[in-house]
């Protein structure tokens, strides 16, 4: 199970993923709710760091990917 939290760290946090006892836990701008730039740019940052959005689909950005 993956989750997805939303965190306002400023107008230069996107996102990153970590795990936490084998889990993959993926942390966003809430501008991921709003904003189709900010999911491509969180789901790329996703990818680099070795997740899968499109493949998840756990939360929306997965749902738009």
């Amino acid at each position: 199970m993956h989750e997805m939290l939303t965190l306002d760290l400023g107008p230069d946090f996107y996102g990153f993923q970590g795990r936490i006892a084998g889990r993959i836990v993926c942390v966003a701008t809430p501008r991921v709710e709003h904003d189709a730039q900010a999911r491509r740019t969180v789901s790329d940052l996703i990818k680099r760091q070795g997740g899968d959005c499109a493949a998840c689909k756990a939360c929306i950005i997965g749902q738009h990917t």
